[in-house]
């Protein structure tokens, strides 16, 4: 299971969020707020990389990356499907 500070952790280290994202809700749009597509590109090799995934290229969209809960939601259910 991926927790929410391990995801933060992560989209610290990409784009312009780091300067915020402790200020940031779980639900508020990282896109509005520092993120941009190649930041987005970053993120999901940094994720793929730290919890041993594969995103699925058909499940990609810009809906996942957009907050921390959906980001943390996607990768826990990859690592759920990926243990089974």
């Amino acid at each position: 299971m991926a927790s929410t500070q391990e995801i933060r952790t992560i989209l610290a280290r990409h784009g312009n969020l780091a300067r915020t994202l402790d200020r940031l809700s779980d639900d508020a749009c990282l896109f509005d707020n520092g993120l941009d597509s190649f930041g987005a590109v970053q993120v999901m090799m940094d994720l793929e990389e730290h919890f041993g995934l594969e995103f699925p290229e058909h499940l990609l969209s810009r809906e996942i990356f957009s907050t921390v809960r959906n980001i943390q939601s996607f990768v826990s259910g990859q690592v759920v499907r990926k243990a089974a």
